[in-house]
């Protein structure tokens, strides 16, 4: 037992001295020890190295903030979103601004120079007679010939109509759908153009084959016209010639107790009021009295002549 613990203590004491060893050895190395960290150690330098000699430091190299410079400005500049436009500088905006401006401006433009006109030319009164001459049975041509028949009838109408007044002092003209009214300086041209309307159209027969010829009515009125701007014509003597034209022998009245012996004619005839009557016996124009009638829209009874052709 006592030989057995001597060299237990004498591994012991081995053991020990090998756990210390690394201890002092660590610390004689410093800073320069190698690789053995992890358990082994290797050779240990000299006691006392050599100072080493530092390298002298190398130049400054350019920074790659400098030559980098424009890369890094540009990928800073698309790093922030685009600030958007604001909507008056874009181009769709202006070129409706500029639109819009000009359009006001040619309205304007217009109107101004509309006012201007009716500035300038002032209205007038004129003493003119006025014929009015219409188609009879126009309805008739359409339910029982046809539209297309129809229209033509009243192409014709207008058509001769402004053909035979061309000269007989034609001032003016207008189209009323089945007819037309015209104005002239005299009633002697007013009954020539109605007469020669009639004979005209009763020449016509095949122009509306296989429909009759076209009748027509006539009324010729004489007094002062208003005569606008435009040079349209308004009155009373116009509205006058347009209810004598459609009168009807149910509006004529007897008066003095005496029957109305002359015949009324549905068509194909020519009515004058007193107004026109008057201007043309000054002529030598012969006239037959038909009657007296009411008018409508028009106070009292009114004097109807006829022409004898």
């Amino acid at each position: 037992m006592a030989r057995r613990r001597p060299r237990r203590v004498g591994v012991l004491a081995t053991f020990v001295a090998l756990a210390l060893l690394p201890a002092p050895a660590s610390a004689q190395m410093g800073t320069g020890m190698g690789p053995g960290m992890g358990g082994s150690i290797g050779p240990r330098g000299p006691a006392n190295p050599e100072p080493r000699r530092e390298a002298p430091p190398a130049p400054p190299a350019a920074r790659p903030e400098a030559v980098a410079s424009p890369r890094a400005q540009m990928a800073e500049s698309m790093a922030h979103p685009a600030v958007p436009v604001p909507f008056y500088l874009e181009s769709t905006f202006l070129l409706l601004v500029g639109a819009a401006t000009a359009g006001g401006g040619f309205i304007t433009y217009r109107l101004a120079r509309a006012r201007w006109r009716r500035q300038t030319v002032r209205a007038a009164v004129v003493t003119e007679a006025v014929l009015v001459v219409d188609l009879v049975q126009s309805t008739h041509l359409a339910t029982h010939y046809g539209d297309g028949l129809a229209m033509r009838a009243r192409t014709v109408v207008r058509d001769r109509a402004l053909a035979v007044a061309a000269g007989h002092g034609l001032t003016y003209t207008e189209s009323t759908g089945d007819g037309c009214f015209m104005t002239f300086v005299s009633v002697a041209g007013a009954i020539e153009t109605a007469l020669a309307l009639l004979r005209d159209l009763a020449a016509r027969s095949a122009d509306l084959a296989p429909a009759p010829p076209p009748r027509v009515r006539a009324a010729i009125t004489y007094g002062e016209i208003l005569l606008d701007g435009r040079g349209a014509r308004h009155g009373a003597v116009i509205n006058k010639a347009f209810r004598l034209e459609g009168v009807t022998p149910a509006a004529f009245v007897q008066v003095g107790g005496a029957a109305n012996e002359v015949e009324i004619p549905e068509d194909d005839r020519i009515f004058l009021d007193e107004a026109a009557a008057e201007e043309a016996r000054a002529r030598g124009i012969g006239l037959d009295s038909v009657g007296f009638c009411a008018l409508k829209g028009f106070a009292g009874l009114h004097g109807v002549y006829r022409v004898t052709a």
